[in-house]
Formats: C-alpha cells, structure tokens, sequence
C-alpha cells in the first residue's frame, strides 16, 4: 500500500467542528512527534468540497494582495475571490459564480429546497425547509454573521442533552471556544496550557491569528459608545454584556419619534435603534452588544484598544479592522472577518511574507467531496470521495475517485454533510450505525423579517451585518418541547449587503423563488428582466422630473435601503426532524417532522411573531402604509394567509417553506444507540456492540452541529466549538499505540 494513502487521522469538514479537531490535533501529533524517534509519524488529512476564498482587494495585513498567489501559485490550492461588487453587477456575480451547482462544484452558497429537483418542483410539494449553507475552506465561518453567543443553561436542561459536564465545566469550554474564535485554535491551547483563560493580558496572546471579539456599534472604530456594562462578573460570559443607555427613558406607552441621546449619537442607526426599542417594549432586560468574531481597533483588553500599549509592543504589525461595510455574509473586503481559512492557512502552508506553516503534518485537500466510509477488517477506515478538478479550467466539474485510509475519521461536514455521509455510510460501509441516522434536525427556528416603512433612517448597509441581540422567554420550561408555554427565541438586527439593496422594490419575490430551489438560470434571467424593467422606468421619467424631485436612479444603494428594518430571529424548536436519502428526482436529502407537521407550523414562530409585533409599533412611521409598518417574512407568504383556500392550494408549490442557514441535528448525541448516533464526546455508537463495555466504533467521531440533539435558540458557532473542543479532548486522551500510523490491511 501506498503509505501515502495513509493518515493517523482524517478530518472531514473545515468548519467550526472540523477546525477545532483538526488544529487541536495536529497540535498534540506535532508534540508527540517530537518526543519519539518513531519514522511513521502522526498526520492529518482534511478534506474539504469547497474551495479557498480570499478578498481580491489590499487590506492593511495585504497591500499587495498576495494572498490568492500565495494559495493558488506556491500552494497549489484553488482559490477564488469574494464577490466585490456592491451594485447590481454583483448580484449576476454571486448568483453565476457563487452558487454551487452542476459543474461550478467550488461555489461558495449551496442553498438547497430539500424536496424534487427542478422541473418537478415546480409542481410538486416540498418538505417546507430550504438550508442555505456554506461551501469552502472555512466552513460556515465564511458566510456566518461572526456572532459568538451562549445559549442560556435552560437549554441544556432538556432531557434530551446527555451531557456530564459541570457548570464549572460548562464555562471552561465555552471561554476556551470564545478565545478559539476570537485569537485562534492553537493560541487557546497555549493559553490554556499557560493557565491564563479567559485571556486577560497586555498584549495579544502567543499564536494568535485574530485580534480577540470585538462589541461593534459605533460608526467608525476608536469611538466611545458610551454603553453602560452589565454582569461583568458574571462568568457565563466574562466579558460582560454591552447595552445601550437611555437617557433620558421614554416611556414604554409613548412611541413617539425617537430623540437620539447626545452619548449614543456615534452608534451605527440599525444597533442603536434595535436596542432601544428592545428597552422600551420591556419585554426582556437580556439584550445588548453581540461578541462579533472580527477585528476592529477597539477590542477589550488588547493593546489595539484605547489604552497605549506597552512600550515594546510590535507596532509595525498591525491587523485588518472593520470598515463597516455591510459585507460580513458576501466576503469581508477588508479582510477582518475571523473566518477559519485564515487559520489554516497559516497551520498548513504559513503566511504570504514567508511565515513557516505550524505545522508539517497537516494536509488540506479542497474540492474533495466525501461519499462514504467503510470499515476495515484489520482496524481503521477507508475513505471514499471525489477529487474534483481545479487547474485546468476546460475540465472543471471533472472528478476522480480517490480513497484513503485512517485510523481515526472525525467526520465534520455540517448537519447535512455529515449526515448525508453518515446515512450512505450505514447502507455501504458502516452497518452498525445506529438507526436513529437522520433523527433530530432542527431549523433552530431560523425567521427572517423585513419592515419596509421604518420612522428612523436604519442604513442596513452600514455597520457589520449584525450588532445586537435580544433573548426573550428566558425561564426553563423544564426540557418539554411540546408544553404550551412561551419558548425562548432571540432577535438580532440583521444588515444586508449593499449590492442586494439594489433590488429593493423587486428583490422579495425574487428571494423567495431562489429559496424554493427554481432553476438558477431562469432566477437569474428573471432578476435581470424585472430589474431591467424597473431601471428603464426610473430612466425614462428621470431627464423630466429630476429638476423637480431627485429622482431614485441618483440614489446610492444605502440610500434605498435606509428607511427598511431587518431581524433574524432564532428560538427554542421542537427538534423533531428526519432526515432520509432522495431519489433520482429529488434532492440528496429529504426532511419531514416525525410529528406530521409542517416546518413553519412549530409553535416557536407564533412566540417569536409576538415579539415582532411588540417591536412594531416602536419602530414603523407614523401616518405611513399599515401593511409596510409590519414585519414580514420574504420565505413565508404571509399575504395569502388570510385566505386559507388560496393557501392550501399555493402550499403544493412550496409557499409555505422555511429558509434556515442554521440546522442542526441528524446525528445527535444520546446515552445510547437507540436514541442516538453518538454520544456526548462524539464517538459514534456501533448497535453491534451495545451490550458490551466497548460499545462505539474505535476511532470514529462526529464532531460538528449535527450531533446537537436539541434547537439551540442562538447562532450556534460557539456552542458547536466549545462541543468540539471536548470532542478534541477525548480524542487526544484516547492517543495510545493503538493511535499510532501504520499500513495495516
């Protein structure tokens, strides 16, 4: 055999799961490399479908733009540029380039309406869930909003969780995971080591990659909010809580037109209109400043603050920060996002500026997609997957079956990657797999609004994509997902992009047709012509009214867009999906609720509807449109739900449908194989062997948001790191002999 073809470990999935193993990993193999003479060395292979994104403009960190050399010409990677257009060029950029489909296996969105493949779509009924997910080095880091947030304990309570941790243990691994995100994997281990976490120092700590989470509500960096700080003693999150200070109070009963407070006048509109309103409905005191992963000029406790650094500090190595352009979910052009790519850039293949990469046993393939695993006779696994073709450009969407073999396999390709794996697995490799394959998805009650008519100019396109949070319901329901009572959700203020403000005025129905997985091409062609039709209007009035009125062809994109609202919400749902492989006509994965209901029909959404409601009347215009002084969901047509015919009739063409970009399950942990895939350290059961001591597949884990057995009611980034950590964790403790890499068969 080929020990090439050989790894100690192979990590599948570069996201927030793959790349805490993975780094964690390499780290304790480079250690023990070290320490024995052996010649077979330890190493780790990472297989990622996607490919490596990088900005295509300088930034403070790259004036040259070396980076795209440094992958595609000295590392012989396939990289590809964000999108960098903010006008309408930039949607036909994003929807031709960056949409994986067919042949275009490096786009950077997979957006999938799990049900039939187009044309049948078009008249057959979906399963009312669309996932929008991320397609690259770097995961879901690419595309998320940088939001770091821990769900509050009641969540853990369901009985559902069958975690061991203690509360003492709890906060240990969240902080390890806030200072994996915020400064990098390896310097959290280092930190740890050194047994200074959470981080408080100087200067920035050892390895870091990142500059720490940042609190990012003013207009521009180095500008005093003036926001007041709550529990910062608290240690569910050391950092404290930052909220707005209103002053003087308005009363809840008198929404009135908002007098902004001189010391809030510096905050970006959409954070600071959000969180008063939040104050004002008085419905939750739990909002605040959201912990974003993303460089900026003012994080705490770092010498890039306000206080003058040390005396010897290395000034001439400065970072990206944030230039508040609304860009997180498209490609931070600045480069100040904590996306994941950066960190393994640096650990497999070092820096642009002849940086040495960390580490030696670490290998990266992008545009590998994993088809299934198999089990070895003599101990290990194969891996089967298509190597898919990036140097020669004719031959684009060209694969090659590839397998190789592991002593470990970490599977980490997100809910439906892993998934979707697990369950070929079972069928052609894996016949122990638990039967409870597929169980558990979660939308995690993912909701999306827009209110058209707001009082307050908002800017969406300005700021980072999300500056606040809002949880509501926070009380335990005592773990039942079924009881009738209030569930906790949260609302975040959401930007969008400014070349998606240019379809402002055609923009929903076309969002709402991509989200039912139409055919890209006719989507396209479609977008074209109403946005054609509606420029030539605006065209052919402008030369004869623009002396009177400024007319809307003169405005900027932020323009457009300033007087809209935009909310996502997340909440506490059921839980109860299932998961089962597609046919010839339909997509790779189909979903349905175990209890006969519809997506959208789980109690979590009226809860959260509620709150919206509350909100409206301290945001919308006075005297202005009823129906655009109203939050609505572009992916649910609420308009028709007025007429219940009209709505069971358009249900068959997939109106009613969930748009999410956060599943989770369909691997969920559990104390046993009859409940679950794995359990609480992601070792993945074997039925074959539940009645011995020894009951899981040695050396087979899953580490990523599929095993999260419950909704979480947060972005879940920084649960699903601080979970794969202590995966991490039980990996390096089980490191014996047995770990050892060798050509067994």
């Amino acid at each position: 055999m080929d020990n090439s073809k050989h790894y100690t470990a192979v990590v599948i999935g570069s996201g927030f799961g793959g790349t805490m193993t993975a780094l964690s990993l390499a780290r304790e193999f480079k250690k023990r490399n070290e320490q024995e003479a052996d010649e077979a060395k330890r190493n780790i292979l990472m297989l990622e479908r996607g490919t490596w994104w990088t900005t295509p403009v300088g930034t403070v960190q790259d004036k040259e733009v070396r980076t795209y050399d440094f992958l595609a010409n000295k590392s012989n990677q396939p990289v590809q540029y964000w999108p960098s257009q903010n006008t309408f060029k930039g949607v036909i950029d994003i929807v031709t380039r960056c949409f994986r489909r067919g042949r275009n296996k490096d786009g950077l969105y997979d957006l999938t309406a799990l049900g039939w493949k187009w044309p049948f779509s078009l008249f057959r009924r979906g399963d009312g869930a669309s996932i929008l997910r991320a397609n690259g080095v770097g995961g879901g880091s690419l595309v998320y909003s940088n939001i770091t947030i821990r769900p509050p304990d009641l969540i853990f309570n369901d009985p559902r969780w069958p975690l061991s941790w203690t509360e003492e243990k709890r906060h240990y691994y969240y902080n390890l995971a806030r200072h994996a995100i915020g400064y990098g994997v390896i310097s959290a281990r280092e930190v740890d080591a050194a047994g200074n976490l959470p981080y408080v120092g100087e200067r920035l700590p050892p390895d870091n990659v990142n500059a720490g989470l940042s609190n990012i509500v003013t207009r521009s960096a180095r500008l005093n909010p003036h926001w007041k700080v709550v529990d910062e003693a608290n240690p569910f999150n050391p950092r404290g809580t930052k909220q707005i200070t209103i002053n003087p109070p308005q009363a809840a009963e008198s929404p009135g037109p908002t007098v902004p407070d001189r010391a809030n006048a510096l905050w970006i509109d959409r954070a600071r209109v959000f969180q008063t309103a939040v104050h004002r409905i008085q419905l939750t005191s739990d909002f605040g400043a959201v912990d974003l992963a993303i460089n900026d000029l003012t994080p705490e406790d770092t010498p890039l603050g306000t206080k003058e650094p040390p005396a010897d500090y290395p000034l001439e190595k400065p970072v990206n920060y944030c230039e508040r352009q609304g860009r997180c979910n498209v490609g931070c052009l600045p480069g100040a996002r904590h996306t994941l790519n950066k960190q393994l850039m640096v650990a497999a293949f070092g820096k642009p500026d002849g940086t040495a990469p960390l580490f030696d046993n670490l290998k990266i393939d992008a545009l590998a997609e994993v088809d299934f695993i198999k089990e070895r006779p003599g101990g290990g696994y194969e891996i089967h997957y298509d190597q898919y073709e990036h140097q020669n450009m004719r031959q684009r969407g060209r694969k090659t079956r590839t397998t190789v073999t592991a002593d470990k396999v970490i599977v980490a390709a997100g809910t439906m990657g892993t998934t979707e794996i697990m369950l070929r697995s079972k069928k052609r490799g894996l016949p122990g797999l638990s039967d409870a394959v597929g169980s558990g998805f979660s939308t995690n009650g993912d909701y999306l609004a827009f209110m058209e008519k707001t009082k307050e100019r908002i800017r969406l396109t300005r700021g980072p994509v999300t500056s606040s949070f809002a949880h509501f319901n926070t009380e335990d329901t005592s773990g039942d997902p079924g009881a009738e009572k209030p569930k906790f959700h949260t609302l975040e203020d959401q930007g969008i992009p400014p070349a998606f403000a240019s379809l402002v005025g055609v923009g929903l129905p076309l969002i709402r047709s991509l989200s039912k997985g139409r055919n890209r091409g006719l989507f396209l062609l479609w977008a074209i012509l109403l946005w054609g039709l509606k420029q030539g209007w605006i065209y052919a009035r402008a030369p004869f009214i623009n002396y009177r009125e400024r007319q809307e062809l003169f405005k900027s994109e932020d323009e457009v867009s300033a007087n809209m609202m935009c909310v996502v919400a997340m909440g506490r749902e059921a839980a109860v999906g299932q998961f089962r492989l597609g046919g010839p006509a339909e997509t790779s994965l189909r979903v349905k609720r175990t209890d006969y209901k519809r997506f959208h029909e789980d109690p979590i959404y009226k809860d959260i509807e509620k709150s919206l409601r509350a909100l409206e009347p301290h945001l919308r215009a006075e005297n202005g449109d009823s129906e655009k002084g109203k939050f609505v969901n572009p992916f649910l047509n609420n308009v028709f739900y007025k007429r219940k015919l009209l709505r069971k009739f358009l249900g068959r063409f997939g109106v009613d449908s969930i748009t999410l970009s956060h599943p989770l399950g369909g691997c969920r942990m559990a104390e046993n194989v009859e409940h679950g895939v794995v359990d609480e350290y992601g070792r993945v059961f074997d039925k074959r062997k539940k009645d011995r001591e020894q009951r899981f597949y040695e050396g087979l884990y899953i580490a990523d948001g599929s095993l999260i057995p419950t909704a979480l009611g947060v972005n879940p980034s920084l649960t699903i790191s601080a979970l794969t950590l202590r995966v991490a964790d039980k990996i390096v403790e089980e490191l014996g002999v047995s770990a050892r890499t060798d050509a067994r068969v």
